[in-house]
C-alpha cells in the first residue's frame, strides 16, 4: 500500500522479500536504485490512464500548469501515450492543441512523435532518459497520481 500514490522504498529484508513476491506475480515494477532515472524507467513499463471520476466529483486538488498539460495529453490524445512520449512532447514544447488531440488526429500525433523511426528497440525511451524535462514530467505524473487523476497499470 505504500506505493499506491507514489514510489515506495524498502530497506528491510522482509520488505525486499515482499516486494520481490509482488514483482514475481507481475503486480509491481522495481529498480535497484531510487533516483530520478529509476523512477522514469519504472514508469516506462506502465500504462497511464485517466482515473474514472464519479459524477459531480470536483476534486479540490488543483493542478499546476505542467500537471494540467500532461493530464490533457493523457485524457485527450486519442492514443495511450507512454511516459517517454510525454517527456518527448514536453522536451520539444509541444502543447496539447486541437490539431493533435482526439482519435481523428491520432496519425498526425504519432507521425510527429516518431519522425526519426524511434518505434523499434525502445530508442525513444533511451533518448528521453537524457531529456532535460524528464524529471519535470515524472513529477507531474506523480502529482496527478497523488491527486487521483490518473492510474498506472
Amino acid at each position: 500500500m505504500k506505493g499506491k500514490y507514489g514510489f515506495a522504498v524498502t530497506d528491510s529484508e522482509a520488505g525486499r522479500k515482499a516486494v520481490q513476491g509482488l514483482r514475481d506475480m507481475g503486480l509491481v515494477e522495481t529498480e535497484e536504485k531510487a533516483d530520478g532515472l529509476a523512477k522514469f524507467r519504472i514508469l516506462t513499463r506502465c500504462v497511464c490512464d485517466p482515473a474514472k471520476r464519479k459524477e459531480g466529483d470536483r476534486s479540490s486538488a488543483r493542478l499546476n500548469e505542467k500537471e494540467r498539460q500532461i493530464y490533457t495529453w493523457i485524457k485527450k490524445a486519442g492514443i495511450h501515450l507512454s511516459v517517454a512520449e510525454l517527456v518527448f512532447l514536453s522536451e520539444f514544447g509541444v502543447k496539447p492543441e486541437k490539431d493533435l488531440l482526439h482519435e481523428k488526429n491520432r496519425q498526425k500525433l504519432v507521425e510527429m512523435l516518431y519522425l526519426l523511426d524511434d518505434v523499434e528497440d525502445n530508442l525513444l525511451e533511451a533518448r528521453m532518459e537524457q531529456a532535460e524535462k524528464r524529471e519535470e514530467v515524472v513529477s507531474a505524473l506523480m502529482g496527478l497520481l497523488a491527486k487521483k487523476r490518473i492510474l498506472f497499470v
